[in-house]
């Protein structure tokens, strides 16, 4: 068996490199940056008004005489001649700064009289002009990769980009295998299951970027399964669950070894998960998950999650743990690296581990937003000591 930390740098080693396409910016919500890009303009593209008020030609507004009203500008609606030291005109919020403007007093601040405008002795020291390229300027980068948000999204458009290039979503096949599966809706049998590992793993691919397809259930027999797992060849990542130990029935290596499989590592020093290989089947990496749902699952976010986020061009993709105090003790852990269910408050500062922790329970994961890491042959833990915490998303 291999620690955690050595299957997951197997894994991530070998996983196949993804092309950029271009998509528009409708597309690109959620999608990874693949090429740095830069702005195409300035923003704010000119000098603006960041107040409605009036705009002066001085840095220190006269006190003691009026300014003569001569014009006004708006978003979009410039006053096209330049003003004189005596001289102002209306600008509203977003308005260019006509030539010769220095600052604007904010509209709260002045006395109007007809065409004259007077400054009050207790104005607002604050120049209120949004300088060009303020937030930035043209030719200013955004760096690959980055995970586009809203925030980003908004960022592109104001830098006068209508496309990127992003990298492509990871194709990813989900294989489960063994005679006692049925699907959800079919009626089972009295030595029947309803599959369910599968459904959380699409989920959980699909939410982190990839493209992610449930192939049909692969029975207990070479025939079958070969069958099915020809139709992931083409995918870069191929996740098969259930299978993966060495009973009379868990064929699963058996056949990927017949079809060329490369088998990188098997068996991991943890639990739940101990049964999980990886290795490479021509251009597609595979991840043999356990059958048992917490397993799978776990494994899941363990190993399967930084895979899809490195395949798509992002560097930090290893979940970090945080200490949270134990609200209660915990014993001696055993030979294999463990990971509890466990459930964080709001505050993050108490974690406690549900008593059940069978890998068949997916209630128990549906409770819990956190797992509680415990090295191997880890000592007991009182009450009140810090422990590191996986939080769960």
């Amino acid at each position: 068996m291999i620690s955690v930390n050595d299957a997951l740098t197997h894994i991530l080693a070998e996983l196949p490199r993804l092309n950029a396409e271009k998509v528009n910016l409708y597309g690109a919500m959620g999608r990874v940056l693949a090429v740095n890009v830069s702005a195409k303009v300035s923003h704010p593209p000119f000098n603006s008004s960041s107040m409605d008020g009036y705009l002066i030609a001085d840095q220190t507004p006269m006190i003691d005489k009026p300014y003569i009203l001569i014009g006004e500008a708006a978003a979009g609606k410039p006053f096209k001649k330049a003003i004189r030291k005596n001289e102002t005109i209306r600008i509203f919020t977003g308005a260019p700064v006509a030539a010769g403007g220095c600052s604007v007093v904010i509209q709260e601040d002045i006395t109007k009289k007809g065409k004259e405008i007077w400054v009050q002795p207790t104005y607002d020291k604050k120049n209120y002009i949004r300088p060009i390229g303020n937030d930035f300027s043209i030719n200013s980068m955004l760096n690959a990769p980055v995970l586009i948000t809203p925030y980003h999204i908004s960022l592109l458009a104001a830098m006068n980009l209508n496309e990127v290039c992003v990298s492509r979503k990871p194709r990813v096949a989900i294989i489960t295998t063994g005679d006692e599966l049925v699907m959800p809706g079919e009626t089972p049998s009295e030595s029947q299951i309803i599959s369910s590992n599968a459904f959380g793993l699409y989920s959980m691919v699909k939410n982190q970027g990839a493209d992610p397809i449930i192939l049909p259930i692969a029975r207990d027999n070479e025939e079958s399964l070969i069958s099915v797992l020809k139709l992931a060849t083409d995918c870069d990542l191929i996740l098969t669950i259930g299978g993966a130990s060495v009973g009379d029935y868990d064929i699963v290596q058996k056949c990927l070894k017949v079809m060329g499989l490369r088998l990188s590592f098997y068996k991991v020093a943890m639990k739940p998960g101990k049964p999980l290989f990886a290795g490479k089947l021509g251009t597609s990496s595979v991840i043999g998950l356990p059958g048992n749902p917490i397993s799978s699952l776990i494994c899941g976010e363990l190993f399967v999650i930084p895979a899809i986020k490195r395949m798509l061009g992002l560097t930090d993709v290893i979940r970090k743990t945080v200490n949270i105090k134990i609200s209660h003790n915990l014993e001696i852990n055993g030979p294999r690296e463990t990971y509890m269910r466990a459930s964080v408050d709001s505050s993050l500062e108490n974690v406690k581990a549900f008593l059940r922790q069978d890998s068949s329970l997916i209630t128990i994961l549906t409770d819990s937003n956190a797992l509680i890491k415990r090295p191997a042959n880890a000592h007991p833990v009182n009450k009140g000591s810090q422990v590191p915490v996986l939080l769960l998303s």
